[in-house]
């Protein structure tokens, strides 16, 4: 199996994806404009992405819309999603959290500090990865 070490970025500003992507030049980059769009960008290459980082303001479908498809289809569970938003109201963190974002950056954001903890999370994601290829490996017969 390939390493994943693709970013996909969601937002539907062009600016905001061209920061981001900056931050991230050892990554591959895919970028959407919407959550849609993030969709299909995510289904072609969902073998390939460490990570989602997406706004929650956009048009088309949300951030949250996103956010509860990944839920809904467990992708949350094998692919840490960012939500980098300047919307930081409770409501919304903890609608973000509720429908299985891993982190909560908010904008504007120390780019030094925002690439750390996006990269350890992605190892972590790595390391639960390999643990359960390891357990899947274990074929229970040593009793």
């Amino acid at each position: 199996m390939a390493e994943k070490n693709t970013i996909l970025i969601v937002d539907d500003y062009e600016f905001n994806r061209l920061m981001l992507s900056d931050m991230f030049s050892d990554k591959n980059i895919i970028e959407a404009e919407n959550g849609f769009k993030a969709i299909e960008e995510y289904e072609k290459h969902k073998d390939e992405i460490c990570c989602v980082l997406s706004d929650i303001m956009m048009p088309v479908l949300d951030g949250f819309g996103l956010l509860d498809y990944f839920n809904k289809n467990r992708y949350v569970e094998v692919v840490p999603v960012f939500i980098i938003s300047a919307d930081t109201s409770a409501k919304s963190l903890s609608r973000a959290f509720d429908l299985g974002a891993e982190d909560v950056i908010s904008k504007p954001f120390n780019i030094n500090f925002v690439k750390r903890r996006i990269n350890n999370i992605i190892e972590l994601y790595k390391l639960r990865e390999l643990l359960n290829k390891d357990d899947d490996d274990i074929d229970g017969d040593f009793v």
